[in-house]
Formats: structure tokens, C-alpha cells, sequence
């Protein structure tokens, strides 16, 4: 007689929001608890391996900053600090203007389902910043 083997399949959903970026970026993470902005970045995240981190925001935030990557993992070890805290108020407004000129490139590329994928989003994102 076969033996049955069940298999269950544990997945965790990445937060929206918390982790190393926690409230250092109030009106992105505003728009990702809303409208489809969150539906968005999965979109072009695609292959990208998002469970490396604790939330969208911080996915978010470091995979469009990599300097920052370093960091968020050393805070997750429990062997760094958060990025409000490495962050001065002047990089903090620059970081958060960066984070919503993305979420518009997201949205709207969402909206017109560009078939791309992360590097072609992070350099529509880099145009969009520096045009704005």
C-alpha cells in the first residue's frame, strides 16, 4: 500500500511595513496600506527574493538604495541599528521624496503592465528622480 505524504507548506507575508525602516517614512508607508502600490512593486519585484527582509518597506528602501542592504541585515542580527538612526533628517527628506517618486513610477507602470523587471524599474525610478 503507497504511503500518502502530506506536505505543508509554511509562507510567510512580508509586512508592509516595520522592520529596519520602521515609521522613518510615514507617507510611503501611508500609500503601501493603501490603493495597489504594494500590488505594484510584487509586480516588477518579480525574481527578486524578498524574503530576505522583514518588510515591503524595508525591500522596498534597500533594494532601491543596495548601499543601505549591509545594515538592514546587521539591525535584523541584532547587531546594528535601524536606518532612523543612521539616517540625518536631510538624507531622511531625500530618501522619502526618492520613495514616492518610485511608487508613482510603480503605479503607473503597474497601471500599463510594463513587462519589466527590477533594473529596468530602478532606472525608470532614477530618470523620474532626477527629472522631479
Amino acid at each position: 500500500m503507497p504511503s500518502i505524504r502530506l506536505a505543508l507548506q509554511v509562507s510567510q507575508a512580508l509586512q508592509l511595513v516595520g522592520g529596519a525602516t520602521k515609521s522613518i517614512f510615514p507617507q510611503v508607508e501611508a500609500l503601501l496600506l493603501t490603493g495597489n502600490y504594494a500590488q505594484a512593486l510584487d509586480y516588477f519585484a518579480g525574481r527578486k527574493n524578498q524574503k530576505r527582509y522583514l518588510s515591503l518597506m524595508d525591500f522596498f528602501f534597500c533594494e532601491l538604495n543596495p548601499e543601505y542592504r549591509y545594515s538592514c541585515r546587521r539591525y535584523y542580527a541584532g547587531m546594528g541599528k535601524p536606518l532612523r538612526e543612521l539616517l540625518d533628517t536631510t538624507e531622511l527628506m531625500e530618501h522619502n521624496r526618492r520613495l514616492l517618486v518610485a511608487l508613482e513610477v510603480a503605479i503607473q507602470g503597474y497601471k500599463e503592465k510594463q513587462q519589466a523587471d527590477w533594473g529596468w524599474y530602478r532606472s525608470e525610478v532614477e530618470m523620474a528622480a532626477f527629472a522631479a
